[in-house]
């Protein structure tokens, strides 16, 4: 998989494809973000090429809770029904 050059804000939730897991991005560290899981627990690493924005039925599925959050990239964040 080619690597994304995206930078993806603290707080937005991706899916790491690789793991089949949805997380929480907690920081970036190099090139790899770190995540974790909605229930909290250890981080773990992930490379840029193997995440993507979490759909609103894999964050659901996961229990992140106030699901309807969109919006990942730094600046892009809104909440379904704004203006």
């Amino acid at each position: 998989m080619t690597q994304s050059k995206a930078a993806y804000r603290p707080g937005a939730w991706l899916t790491d494809t690789r793991r089949g897991k949805v997380g929480q991005v907690m920081e970036h560290r190099g090139p790899r973000v770190w995540l974790r899981a909605p229930g909290g627990g250890r981080e773990w690493e992930a490379e840029p090429g193997w995440v993507r924005p979490a759909t609103l039925e894999e964050r659901e599925r996961a229990g992140v809770p106030g699901g309807s959050f969109v919006g990942t990239r730094y600046g892009t964040g809104s909440r379904r029904g704004d203006a």
